[in-house]
This record gives C-alpha cells, structure tokens and sequence, in this order.
C-alpha cells in the first residue's frame, strides 16, 4: 500500500513539473518588475511606433504569441472581437506601457489613452502646460510693446527672463516624460 501511495505521489508531482508552463517576465537587471503569463492582457509597441494590445496565447524562448482584442461598446451591450493569433518576436518589441497607463483602440489603432488611467494629468508631466504659459507670455509681452511703441529690453528682461525659464522647465519635462518603459540595456523582456 505504500509503495502505491508514494507511486501516486510521485506521478501526480511529475505531471505537476511537466505542465509548467513559460511565463514572459519584465525585468530591471535582475529584479521582476512584472510577469505575464498565457492568457494575460498584454500591450506592447513595436519598433515601428506601433501598439499591439491582446490576450497572450504562447509563450516560446525568442517569441510570443497574442491573439488582439477589440472592446465595443454599444448603447445596449459590450462585445468583444478576436483576430487571429499574431506572433512578434521578443527582439521586435520596443516598449511596454507603464503602470496605470491604459492602451485604448482610438480610430482604428491602438494608441495610449489620455483620458483614462494615470495620464490624468498628461498635459502637466509632458510640460505642455510651462511651454504654453511660457512662450504665450513672451509672445504678448513683444506683441504690446510693438503695438504701443515703447517696448525696451531693460524695462521687460525680468518678465521676459521667468518667461524664457518657463518655457526652459516645460521643454525639460517633455523630454524627460514617458508613458512607456522602453526596452533595452536597463528594461528587458525573458521568458522564465
């Protein structure tokens, strides 16, 4: 009876170690960052700029597999569309969204969605907002001295200066703000 019940045990922790399946895993040198198993939602951008935004269907050693989703919605349902199974290989991907940021179909492509997620407040991380106020600043400060004949360059330096470092601060913002973890050296993908 022993032998059968440890005969049991064994098989069933083979059969355990044989169905194991590879899971794709998002990595900061040798920390996990996030991991994306078969049937999990994933979105990703390719090299060309392009977003791919589906359910994960296989994961192999260089490749991965998704089969892309649309999300309707209609006054009276929600639908959901599958598309055939699109294989990329994982030296194909260019960037994955970060955290909380949401990857919507807009016209016809997957695009980040800057209404929803943690891109609330988009116009402010990218600077939009300091280049804006900035250069809309100068550009009345010039326009009314012209229009009154009386502008000097002594009288408006301050103004034009803290306007010209606005301007700087929004310029810095939008080069240094990304929606995307972009993969390479620092980020990677492994199939584990």
């Amino acid at each position: 009876m022993d032998k059968l019940l440890l005969s049991a045990c064994l098989s069933f922790t083979f059969s355990l170690v044989q169905s194991q399946q590879n899971f794709l895993a998002l990595k900061k040198g040798d920390k996990t960052i996030e991991s994306f198993w078969r049937g999990d939602i994933i979105a990703l951008q390719l090299h060309d700029k392009q977003w791919v935004k589906g359910e994960v269907s296989i994961i192999r050693n260089d490749s991965l597999y998704i089969r892309p989703l649309v999300i309707q919605f209609t006054m009276s349902r929600i639908d959901t569309l599958h598309y055939g199974i699109a294989a990329y290989s994982l030296n194909d991907l260019y960037a994955l969204p970060k955290k909380g940021v949401l990857i919507d179909e807009v016209n016809g492509s997957y695009q980040i969605s800057r209404s929803g997620g943690h891109v609330h407040w988009y116009w402010v991380k990218s600077g939009w907002i300091f280049r804006a106020t900035g250069s809309s600043y100068i550009a009345l400060t010039l326009l009314n001295g012209w229009i009154q004949h009386d502008f000097s360059w002594s009288q408006n330096r301050a103004q034009l200066g803290i306007a010209a470092a606005v301007f700087l601060f929004g310029v810095v913002l939008h080069e240094t703000y990304s929606p995307v973890i972009k993969l390479g050296k620092k980020y990677y993908l492994k199939v584990m």
